[in-house]
């Protein structure tokens, strides 16, 4: 069996791609492949690029929305209550 391998810039530009034509902004973009590509460099191959597919899945399906509003709802010293307004896990967590 031949293993396709291709560099990670190729890749990363790749799922740059993907995100855009779903609508995201570029920067919102970067950071969702580049979190994508960093779990896949760290092994965890789960929630690598293998996820892409799926999100596009969802997006399809209008489950994620590709321009969120990002908000705190709540917060106290110690915690936040988030509202990603249904955008991608991988930009809403990292925060505004």
């Amino acid at each position: 069996m031949n293993d396709l391998v291709l560099p990670y810039n190729q890749l990363r530009q790749f799922a740059i791609d993907i995100f855009v034509k779903m609508n995201c902004p570029k920067e919102e973009a970067n950071l969702a492949a580049d979190v994508l590509l960093n779990a896949d460099l760290r092994g965890i191959d789960s929630h690598g690029l293998a996820r892409l597919s799926g999100y596009v899945r969802l997006w399809e399906a209008k489950r994620i929305n590709s321009k969120p509003t990002i908000s705190i709802v709540h917060e106290t010293p110690s915690t936040a209550v988030v509202d990603g307004d249904q955008g991608l896990g991988l930009v809403v967590a990292p925060g505004p």
